[in-house]
């Protein structure tokens, strides 16, 4: 039985992107990400309840960062963390009486350490936030063709730049040697800022859609999610010249699980990129704050995928890992494009045993092994990988296969047991 947990655990730690559920409330509908790798930490906020929450990276022990409203906050935008600090952006989604906010948060007590905030007739979103090696603080209103700062000597935002060719800007990145700042512009594409001249450098473009944005290695990478055409959406890679002062070629890294899913900002750490598989925005009224239709909430995805040989390799090992329940216990299943590998407690024995197979579309073909002996498996799942039937047999009786044996459904909460359908799921 160690021999088989081992095995597991070898599996799961060779992989290059895992995705990691969360166990957040469902209606959080996250704008903003941050992860603080020293503390093992991710960060989300919220646009509906106006706070900010936290867990591991592997999701364990949620909690409430900042409360609803606490400091001032409102509904969550970009995020980032500059040393022990947390910058958070917030603002009302009405149009009217509309205010934003920017709150730095001490990064493991949540203490406030400074809070700025407008208050003006003109309606105005601060939507990201990139911030310098010297701390200076770069802001994009998405409403209006304005970057802020904060005025260190007056202690309040002021506009810190200001022209139509970056009218409607969302992601912001700055340049490593903070030479240069590139603005995800939704009418003119990515533009570049010479910040010692405050003259844009490069032309309009066609590299439209773009939310997050990060600089990364002579490029930019960017989280694509508002074309029409939903298969253009997805992870890509921008490429700059020898001066990083013009695009030159663009790559897709990544498409998303699914057409529909809308991720927004994202974290970068070294190679590594952090961000939520969906943010489930299209099920929000954003003039009234309330969720469209809650029935349709799934739990929140952490996805951790590497850049390191990127391209078909890197799609082909995109991992999802899932903790099921069944009639019979708890499945903890690892699942990528041709395979899936797990293992699996049997509650009514207090037993161990693991799965693993190939993966041809929605049907896993394979082998099972645990006390009572081992077989061939058939696990066959639903569009969305929510559900699972298993077909069965032992070695000792070959022609007899136990058809639609067992159920496994997502585990919906912690509760030990749960019930779907008229069976009872165990989850221990």
């Amino acid at each position: 039985m160690k021999k088989l947990l081992w095995s597991f655990m070898i599996i799961s730690l060779s992989l290059k992107a895992q995705t990691v559920d969360l166990a957040f409330e469902k209606d959080l509908i996250p704008e903003g990400i941050a992860v603080h790798l020293p503390s093992n930490k991710v960060y989300l906020n919220s646009l509906v309840k106006n706070k900010i929450v936290r867990s591991n990276l592997d999701g364990s022990h949620p909690e409430d960062f900042i409360s609803t409203g606490q400091y001032g906050y409102l509904s969550g935008f970009g995020m980032t963390i500059k040393g022990d600090t947390l910058y958070a952006l917030g603002n009302s989604l009405a149009k009217t009486n509309n205010k934003s906010i920017l709150l730095l948060l001490d990064i493991t007590s949540g203490r406030l350490i400074g809070s700025y905030s407008l208050n003006q007739p003109d309606f105005i979103y601060l939507n990201d936030i990139a911030i310098s090696s010297k701390g200076d603080v770069f802001i994009t209103d998405s409403e209006s063709n304005n970057i802020y700062t904060i005025n260190k000597s007056k202690n309040q935002l002021e506009v810190f730049f200001s022209d139509d060719q970056i009218k409607h800007p969302n992601g912001i990145a700055i340049s490593p040697d903070d030479r240069l700042l590139y603005f995800a512009s939704y009418t003119h594409g990515i533009r570049i800022l010479d910040l010692a001249t405050k003259k844009l450098i490069n032309k309009p473009n066609d590299h439209k859609g773009i939310d997050g944005m990060k600089f990364y290695g002579n490029s930019l990478i960017a989280i694509v999610n508002s074309k029409r055409d939903a298969t253009q959406n997805g992870i890509y890679r921008f490429y700059l010249n020898e001066k990083n002062s013009e695009v030159v070629q663009k790559e897709k890294l990544k498409n998303f699980a699914r057409s529909s899913d809308i991720p927004t900002t994202f974290d970068l750490h070294g190679d590594t990129i952090f961000f939520i598989g969906d943010s489930q925005l299209d099920v929000l009224n954003q003039e009234t704050s309330e969720i469209i239709d809650a029935s349709t909430l799934e739990n929140y995805r952490l996805i951790i995928h590497n850049m390191v040989d990127q391209g078909k390799e890197s799609e082909k090992n995109t991992v999802f890992s899932k903790r099921y329940c069944t009639e019979i216990g708890r499945f903890d299943l690892l699942i990528d494009n041709d395979e899936v590998a797990g293992a699996y407690y049997l509650a009514h024995k207090k037993a161990l045993g693991g799965v693993w197979g190939r993966l041809k579309g929605n049907i896993m073909t394979g082998r099972w092994h645990d006390a009572d002996g081992k077989g061939d498996i058939v696990i066959t799942f639903n569009e969305d990988f929510s559900f699972f039937t298993a077909d069965y047999r032992n070695e000792n009786e070959p022609e007899k296969w136990y058809k639609d044996s067992w159920h496994g459904a997502l585990r919906p909460n912690d509760s030990n047991t749960f019930s779907l359908n008229e069976k009872t799921y165990r989850c221990e």
